[in-house]
């Protein structure tokens, strides 16, 4: 059975474990509200509606960074913690780092250098539905491409997408800063691809900043990122309403179509931590990307088959009878390739699965297809405010054709995940009724506001002639009363409203694909790692501390060795100095910037020696060893990832006449 986008009554995404408050967190909740931010119902259905800054001025003119004001680096962005628009998925986060793509991957593109597919990695946040669409969409790289308004690398770090909000085209602009770790190195969303894209978190937060913060995008279904991005009616389909040939149908056709596609597994108790058949994960989306036939020697057998890619790109866990290490794969078929050639399989561990139509209708719960034609284009009137029309008086719009013309015709309000959190309890009911010259109804169509329900005409084209189209919506008392009539269809249609007049308030970009920037990038923050190659002059230590620990640094007298690939830096140097006394150089550091390494250095001398240290003779401790009479000197070293210099640098010389004993020890953990 075919049916329009059912109510969304389960979110796919992650479910993410609570976290006791910091003291930051608690200190916001204890302010009062007239000092926190000023947040409201309308709060983003405001912020898309402003105006927008100058783009094409600040990619071009800025030699450094742009802040949007308007989505802030901080945890305002992640939640609205301390008032009653939070349900505090995210509050752990609030108080994370945040870091501009363009430091955290200098050599980055917004494309990659490979196809598009594989750029897009979840992270913490449970937007699988949203990342798993996007994907969908950028199987077709000129399809994805349209929505890119500029796709070259600006010191600005500002990015701007075509996008549709209640079906109208819109440019929506976003700067380059995301949420980190703690160390402010790693997205903990969306992250970079590994061919060095990242349209991915760039376009994770256009959606969060359309939908109030981050926490407001957990959860939902991947036709909000092809309405988002393409503007297409969709359909979603229950596995309980087809069977296996029925699906292979629809899906086989969808895809000779290039039509957009994902599916669901089923819903669990423990969201996307328990594992459902083959080894899946539950409740989540994945793309659906293509779907494919092989076959034996002679045709007497052949498979279904149905490509799906899940958006924590790994597979290794998948246990279906097409896994990548099946024997199956082997077999030879038509045309002496085998099942592998035929279906064109990758092995890697990226998230790709190929399952035959009998495991998919199995395992799955239900699959949406975006019937996208690259042809249609949108017309549409937007109106704002509209403060007559209601269940009783309808909203009159016309239009006229000139020739027959297959359309889809629709009324789109706000998401309700553009009102926050306890804003917008209950959906709205719409009426559209599609009315020809002498009043006969064509069409007629009633739903939720949320299943995007469209007056489907693509089969049985409208024709000649002039059409009314009237629109009854019963609205709620928190509705902000903002809606576009959408048109799609192979051109342009102007649709009028009861006094004549159009309104297209807003539009996309497709002339900026060569904007950059004309300025020079201004120079960034030194974060320099260690120069082990050592090629100063040579140099002996003297006991003049001040001079000891500038000039045997780069010396060649003081060696430094590179152990697992520049994980542990470590080098010595040793003299008799002056008044017979010993004096040694210790050089610890690291070169990799992804881990915490932690090494202290340990001496043990006769009391009367002198040292210093590069990170603070604080950070030494000294102790009296009663058995020896010595003092036991050990330095700490430790290195976060957001710490530079990577290096530390002891000298130390003894009392006359006394010797001394020193030895490291390294060890390092990943982030």
């Amino acid at each position: 059975m075919r049916q329009f986008e059912a109510t969304i009554l389960l979110a796919f995404g992650v479910s993410l474990a609570a976290a006791s408050q910091s003291g930051i967190q608690r200190f916001i909740r204890t302010l009062p509200q007239t000092k926190q931010k000023a947040y409201s119902c309308s709060t983003a259905i405001d912020r898309v509606k402003a105006p927008l800054p100058d783009y094409k001025k600040i990619v071009s003119s800025y030699s450094n960074f742009w802040n949007d004001s308007s989505f802030p680096a901080d945890g305002s962005s992640i939640s609205w913690q301390g008032t009653r628009f939070t349900d505090n998925r995210l509050k752990e986060f609030v108080s994370n780092k945040w870091e501009r793509l363009n430091n955290l991957c200098p050599k980055c593109t917004l494309y990659g250098t490979e196809d598009f597919l594989n750029d897009v990695s979840q992270g913490v946040l449970g937007d699988c539905y949203f990342l798993s669409g996007i994907s969908a969409v950028a199987e077709i790289n000129s399809r994805f491409e349209k929505a890119i308004v500029n796709p070259q690398i600006n010191w600005a770090g500002l990015y701007a997408f075509n996008v549709f909000i209640r079906g109208i085209p819109h440019v929506l602009v976003v700067d380059d800063s995301i949420p980190t770790g703690i160390y402010g190195k790693k997205p903990i969303f969306a992250g970079i691809g590994s061919d060095n894209s990242i349209w991915g978190p760039l376009l994770e937060k256009a959606w969060a900043k359309t939908n109030v913060n981050y926490e407001m995008t957990i959860g939902g279904y991947p036709n909000e990122a092809y309405t988002f991005l393409t503007n297409m009616p969709n359909m979603l389909y229950l596995m309980s309403d087809v069977n296996t040939a029925s699906m292979w149908t629809i899906l086989s056709q969808a895809d000779a179509k290039n039509w957009i596609m994902s599916i669901n597994t089923p819903a669990s108790p423990g969201g996307d931590k328990d594992y459902c058949e083959f080894n899946l994960p539950c409740t989540h989306a994945y793309s659906l990307l293509s779907t494919v036939t092989v076959y034996n020697k002679d045709k007497s057998q052949s498979f279904n088959l149905i490509k799906i890619r899940n958006p924590w790109k790994q597979d290794s866990g998948f246990s279906g009878s097409f896994a990548d290490s099946s024997p199956i794969w082997e077999t030879v078929g038509l045309g002496g390739k085998t099942y592998a050639q035929q279906a064109k399989r990758v092995i890697a561990d990226d998230g790709v699965y190929y399952m035959t139509d009998a495991e998919v209708m199995s395992a799955f719960s239900a699959f949406n297809v975006g019937e996208y034609y690259d042809n249609f284009v949108t017309s549409w009137y937007d109106k704002r405010n509209d403060q007559v029309a209601n269940a009783n008086s309808p909203a009159i719009y016309k239009f006229t054709l000139k020739q027959a013309t297959p359309m889809y015709i629709r009324v789109i309000t706000y998401e309700r995940r553009m009102y926050p959190i306890s804003c917008k309890p209950d959906s709205t009911e719409l009426k559209l009724e599609l009315v020809d010259a002498s009043g006969k109804t064509i069409s007629s169509i009633e739903y939720e506001e949320e299943k995007l329900n469209s007056i489907n005409l693509v089969n049985t084209p409208l024709a000649t002639g002039s059409y009314t189209l009237k629109f009854s919506p019963k609205w709620k008392d928190d509705d902000v009363k903002d809606y576009g009539i959408i048109i799609n269809a192979p051109r342009d249609i102007e649709i009028k409203d009861s006094n004549g007049k159009t309104s297209r308030l807003t539009g996309h970009d497709f002339g900026s694909k060569g904007l950059k920037a004309s300025v020079k990038q201004a120079p960034k923050p030194l974060k320099p790692l260690p120069d082990i190659k050592q090629s100063g002059p040579a140099y002996e230590l003297t006991g003049n501390l001040d001079q000891d620990i500038v000039k045997i640094r780069n010396s060649k007298s003081l060696p430094i060795e590179n152990g697992d690939n520049g994980q542990f830096l470590s080098g010595t140097k040793s003299s008799t100095v002056s008044g017979n006394r010993q004096a040694i150089a210790q050089f610890l550091g690291t070169l990799d910037e992804m881990i915490i390494y932690y090494a202290s250095i340990y001496v043990s001398t006769k009391p009367g020696y002198k040292f210093k240290y590069s990170a603070g003779n604080d950070k030494c401790s000294i102790t009296k060893n009663s058995s020896t009479g010595n003092d036991d000197i050990k330095c700490d070293c430790t290195i976060t990832p957001d710490k530079y210099p990577k290096e530390c640098l002891l000298v130390l010389v003894t009392k006359e006449g006394e010797d001394l004993d020193s030895y490291i020890d390294a060890g390092a953990s990943s982030i």
